[in-house]
C-alpha cells in the first residue's frame, strides 16, 4: 500500500539532507523523495514537522525474560513507539541471562509477534554475565546479536575482555563496557562529591568510571578490536576517549539525556528516580559531557531505558535499585536541553540518535533512501508537553522528569512504512 509524507523538512544527516520536501512509501520501501505529484494515495500531513530516520537507542533494558513484572517486549517496544523510536537493542542481563543463540533467537522471533518496532538483540560477553567464562559469542553472532555487553557488571578480569575482544573483532561486532570499578563504587547511592557529605549518602566516585574507560580502551588500542563505552558520566572518561580517538583507536561512547541534563542535586530530594548508575553527577561533568557530544567525542544518545516496578523504587533511597523508564522523555529532554538552548542542531541530533547507532551496532537502518526500509520518525520540535508518568506505555513508571513542561516530541511513528504511533498514541 502507497502512503505519502507530504511537505515535511526531511533531515537526512547520512545524505546531507535538509530541505522540505515529499517521501512516497509502496510496500514498506521509500521508493521516492523529492517534490511529489501522487494521485489517488494517501497522504500523511508533515507540514511543520521533521522528517527523519527512524530513532535507534541502542541501550534499553526491556527486562525480558524473566523480570517482566518490570517490563516485557510488548510494553517496552509500545514505549518505544509512544518515544519516537523505530528500533531498539535490549540488553542481556534478564533471567536467564541472554548468553546463548537459543535465547537470541527467541527474543528476535518473539518480538515479530509481540513487539510494534524493531528488536535489536545484544548478546552477554560472559556466561550468565558472572565474568568468568567467555558466553557463545560465534553462535549468538550467528543468531544475529548486534552487540555484546556485560551490561550492569563490568568485566573485571582483562584477560577475558581481551578475549573477548578479540572474538568480536573476529565477527566484525562491539563490546559495550559498563565501565565502573565495583571495588571502588560498589558500595555507593549516588555521586561522591559535596551532596554526598551534605547528605550523608556513601558515594561512588568518578574515577571508578575513569579507570575503567582508561583499560577497555588500552586492550581495545592493543587487539585492534571495537569497544563501545555505555551511559558515560564522568569529565575524565570523556578525555580519555577523545585522546583515544586521536590515536586511531576503535572506540565510541554514549550518553544518556538524564546525565546531560541532571546533576547530583536532584538527589536532595531523596526520589528513588534520581538513583541510577553510574550516578548523576556535578555540574562540572554535566559540562563535559554536553562538550563531548558537540565535538563528536561521544557517538551516540541512548536512554539506558531501566524500568522497576512499582514497589521496588517505592523505598528508602539506599534500599532502591538504580534506573528508571527513560523511553518516552528521551527525545523531549534532548529537544529542550540541546536543541532549543543551541546547544546542538537538529541535523546533531538526529545523527546521534540515528545514523552513529546504527554505525555502531553495523545495522542498516539511520538513513531515509530509496529502497530502504520506510523507517521513519516524524518530531515537532515547538511541541510543548508535559511529562506525566500515568500515561507511559511502559510498566515502570519512575522519572525524575515528572510533572515537567518540554518543548519537542515525536509526532509519528512508521516502521516497514506502516503507522504505529501518531500524536502519542501507539495504534498496534
Amino acid at each position: 500500500m502507497k502512503l505519502l509524507i507530504k511537505g515535511g523538512r526531511i533531515v537526512n544527516p547520512a545524505k546531507n539532507m535538509d530541505e522540505i520536501g515529499d517521501i512516497l512509501i509502496d510496500n514498506g520501501q521509500i521508493i521516492a523523495m523529492g517534490e511529489l505529484t501522487v494521485s489517488e494515495c494517501p497522504v500523511l500531513d508533515a507540514t511543520g514537522l521533521i522528517v527523519a530516520p527512524g530513532l535507534i537507542d541502542m541501550h534499553v533494558h526491556l527486562r525480558d525474560p524473566g523480570l517482566e513484572a518490570k517490563e516485557d517486549i510488548a510494553s517496552g517496544t509500545r514505549a518505544g513507539a509512544a518515544g519516537g523510536f523505530t528500533s531498539i537493542a535490549c540488553m542481556p542481563n534478564t533471567k536467564p541471562v541472554i548468553d546463548n543463540s537459543i535465547l537470541v533467537a527467541g527474543l528476535q522471533h518473539r518480538a515479530q509477534t509481540e513487539g510494534v518496532i524493531n528488536l535489536k538483540v545484544i548478546g552477554a560477553v560472559s556466561k550468565g554475565q558472572e565474568g568468568k567464562e567467555l558466553a557463545e559469542i560465534g553462535d549468538m553472532a550467528a543468531a544475529g546479536a548486534v552487540a555484546f555487553s556485560d551490561d550492569g557488571r563490568y568485566v573485571n578480569s582483562a584477560g577475558l575482555l581481551r578475549t573477548a575482544l578479540e572474538y568480536t573483532g573476529m565477527f566484525d561486532k562491539v563490546i559495550i563496557s559498563h565501565a565502573e570499578d565495583e571495588t571502588l563504587a560498589g558500595e555507593g547511592f549516588m555521586h561522591e562529591g559535596a551532596v554526598s557529605a551534605v547528605l550523608g549518602l556513601k558515594g561512588r566516585p568518578a574515577v571508578a568510571e575513569d579507570i575503567t574507560t582508561a583499560r577497555d580502551i588500552m586492550l581495545a588500542e592493543y587487539t585492534g578490536a571495537a569497544v563501545h563505552i555505555a551511559h558515560v558520566s564522568s569529565k575524565g572518561a570523556v578525555e580519555l576517549i577523545r585522546q583515544a580517538k586521536r590515536r586511531g583507536v576503535k572506540v565510541t561512547a554514549e550518553v544518556t539525556p538524564h546525565h546531560l541534563s541532571l546533576t547530583d542535586e536532584a538527589v536532595r530530594s531523596f526520589d528513588t528516580a534520581t538513583k541510577v548508575n553510574p550516578p548523576l553527577r556535578s555540574e562540572e561533568h554535566r559540562q563535559a559531557l554536553i562538550a563531548g557530544l558537540q565535538d563528536g567525542t561521544l557517538d551516540a544518545i541512548v536512554t539506558d531505558h531501566a524500568p522497576h516496578a512499582f514497589e521496588e523504587k517505592d523505598v528508602e533511597f539506599r534500599y532502591a535499585p538504580s534506573g528508571f523508564a527513560g523511553l518516552e522523555t528521551s527525545l523531549g529532554i534532548i529537544l529542550t536541553e540541546l536543541y532549543h538552548t543551541g546547544k546542538l542542531s537538529i541535523a546533531d541530533i538526529i545523527t546521534r540518535m540515528t545514523v552513529n547507532p546504527a554505525r555502531i551496532l553495523r545495522i542498516d537502518a539511520g538513513v531515509l533512501d530509496i529502497g530502504k526500509a520506510a523507517d521513519i520518525t516524524l518530531i515537532d520540535p515547538d511541541q510543548l508537553w508535559t511529562v506525566d508518568s500515568s500515561k507511559f506505555y511502559t510498566k515502570g513508571k519512575h522519572t525524575p522528569f515528572e510533572g515537567r513542561q518540554l518543548k519537542g516530541k515525536a509526532a509519528a511513528v512508521l516502521v516497514g512504512g506502516k503507522i504505529i504511533m501518531k500524536n502519542g498514541e501507539v495504534l498496534e
